[in-house]
């Protein structure tokens, strides 16, 4: 199973979402089925095609920085990156692929507020205990047993 680390590229600006909602144009919103964006990532993973956020368009209008540091990171990443996105809340822009940012982010002056942040899925198999990438848990079969080694 691959891991999938979203790096989140927080902007030093805030403005309230209603902001944005204001200027959010109904006629121009997506109009595709959340169900089938689910289907997709269910069966495909993650992709720019799947992550949608129609607060988008009014964010980077009312926030041209914002619409930048986007189309930077997706130029700058090369594909290392499946999906580039804002987050709902409009100040972050999130990465998922690479835990790594662009060199820009650091070379470039007008990025040197950007609060970087790395996360990652958290994912088990079912009936499984959650076990960081790499380890196994082949001592501990049960809850009882972990309990029990706690001691």
């Amino acid at each position: 199973m691959r891991l999938l680390s979203l790096l989140h590229f927080l902007v030093n600006i805030f403005l309230r979402c209603s902001v944005f909602v204001q200027r959010l144009r109904l006629d121009q919103t997506s109009t595709v089925d959340p169900v089938t964006l689910l289907e997709k990532i269910s069966k495909s993973g993650i992709s720019q095609g799947v992550c949608i956020n129609d607060l988008e368009p009014p964010a980077f209008e009312v926030l041209p920085s914002l619409k930048r540091l986007k189309q930077r990171v997706l130029a700058a990443g090369r594909g290392q990156y499946d999906a580039v996105f804002m987050s709902g809340s409009g100040n972050t822009i999130v990465g998922i692929g690479s835990p790594d940012p662009p060199q820009f982010v650091y070379d470039d002056d007008e990025y040197q507020d950007v609060f970087l942040s790395e996360a990652c899925f958290i994912t088990r198999g079912e009936n499984q205990w959650y076990t960081e990438p790499g380890t196994t848990m082949n001592s501990l079969e049960s809850p009882s047993d972990l309990s029990s080694t706690i001691d």
